[in-house]
């Protein structure tokens, strides 16, 4: 197929839904922005981008919607240049599916394609899969550095546009420090994952720590949107079930070029879209392990917000929270540090913004402890909740007092 401008497939008044993480076709992106002025407006959806062209001056012809304030959305975020829809991802895929998010043209990354004609979606199966069903046009960067991974969905090089080859790097977030708290954290979380267990967990210092708390544990079992260089960590340390079938499916890899190495050459992981990864597996417990900016003494969770700014994300924590508490012996977790790095507590006495609400958590884990609210009343879940806050904030927190009042944050 030879390739087909973009220019000659956009056009004004667009609806355009860009892959995310290693799904962007960073590519694609660069020359949007350059056709931005000869297309008057067109409407654009970005997930999590590590692209640093979104930090950069966006075309006024580009009207940006994000449901992240993470990474290179954040600062676009910031300037009040992307539209935030507060969504978690099995409502942005049921958008997509009911049209209620309509989109004309996708944007995606994908590998080469094989001897029968498929490309391989790589790192990212997401919402994107349902946005390309219903849109007029799938345009696609193919990109030799991708990983060609093992999923249940694929793209037919009958039914995509190929716009241009690459071999652009693919994205890697920075490298972040375990710091002692995690440390501390991932050992509390240790004491409640069994062998066999399923886990959920996400990308970042907390996960790579409860991941290596983790290393002892043995046919452990994965159904996470978001996978990191930890997966590569427990296979490596014998943790992970590698005789059951389908053990270990994720949405989206993100990581290192030590784990897109690892991807290119084994049939663990498979990729498969969200909604497949809440199913139960008979026999083995889910355990959701996620984490938020804050908890309050009931127990809700806030993700998103820190004070007027939306720095985070709705994501998969309330998806999975409520898939951990269908699974027989499942749990919903949500580990934190006690205190954040300028010293201000973690939990709060009352959350000003909720994404996840206090009926959706079942542990609350610092490096104090574990404090289990289940079958609390609320009078029960604070004295719960406070004994696990830093020391220097538990007399203000047993006496319904803001603990930050004074902490310059």
């Amino acid at each position: 197929m030879a390739p087909t401008p973009l220019s000659e497939i956009l056009s004004p008044g667009d609806r355009i839904v860009v892959g995310q993480a290693a799904g962007e076709p960073v590519g694609l992106i660069e020359e949007l922005f350059k056709l931005a002025p000869t297309l008057g407006s067109v409407d654009v959806f970005c997930g999590l981008s590590l692209n640093p062209v979104w930090e950069r001056t966006v075309p006024d012809a580009l009207h940006v919607s994000t449901y992240v304030g993470l990474g290179c959305m954040r600062n676009l975020v910031a300037r009040r240049r992307a539209r935030v829809v507060p969504a978690s991802l099995s409502q942005i895929s049921s958008l997509f599916a009911s049209r209620k998010l309509p989109v004309d043209v996708v944007l995606l990354q994908v590998s080469p394609a094989d001897a029968e004609g498929y490309h391989s979606l790589g790192c990212t199966l997401d919402y994107v899969w349902e946005a390309a069903q219903m849109a007029r046009d799938v345009v696609v960067e193919v990109n030799e550095t991708l990983p060609v991974t093992r999923g249940t969905k694929r793209f037919h090089s009958d039914h995509v546009t190929v716009a241009r080859h690459s071999a652009a790097p693919l994205p890697q977030p920075a490298a972040e420090q375990i710091s002692a708290a995690q440390r501390q954290v991932a050992q509390q979380v240790k004491t409640l994952i069994p062998d066999g267990a399923t886990l959920q967990l996400g990308i970042g210092g907390l996960a790579n720590a409860v991941a290596g708390a983790l290393a002892e544990r043995r046919g452990l079992k994965i159904r996470s949107g978001m996978v990191g260089d930890w997966f590569v960590d427990l296979v490596e340390n014998g943790a992970i079930d590698t005789d059951t079938p389908d053990a270990c499916l994720a949405s989206i890899a993100l990581g290192s070029a030590r784990l897109y190495d690892f991807l290119s050459d084994q049939t663990l992981l498979s990729f498969a879209l969200p909604s497949q990864l809440v199913e139960p597996i008979p026999a083995s417990h889910l355990m959701a392990i996620n984490s938020g900016i804050e908890v309050d003494l009931v127990g809700q969770v806030n993700t998103e917000l820190i004070g007027a700014r939306y720095v985070g994300t709705v994501g998969g924590q309330t998806d999975y929270f409520r898939a951990a508490r269908q699974s027989a012996g499942g749990v919903a977790i949500l580990a934190l540090a006690a205190s954040a790095g300028c010293g201000k507590s973690r939990i709060v006495a009352r959350c000003d913004h909720v994404t996840t609400a206090q009926s959706e958590v079942d542990v609350i884990v610092t490096e104090y402890g574990v404090a289990d609210i289940r079958n609390t009343t609320l009078k029960e879940r604070k004295a719960l909740i406070a004994a696990i806050a830093d020391p220097h904030h538990r007399v203000a927190l047993n006496a319904g007092q803001d603990p930050n009042k004074n902490t310059t944050p």
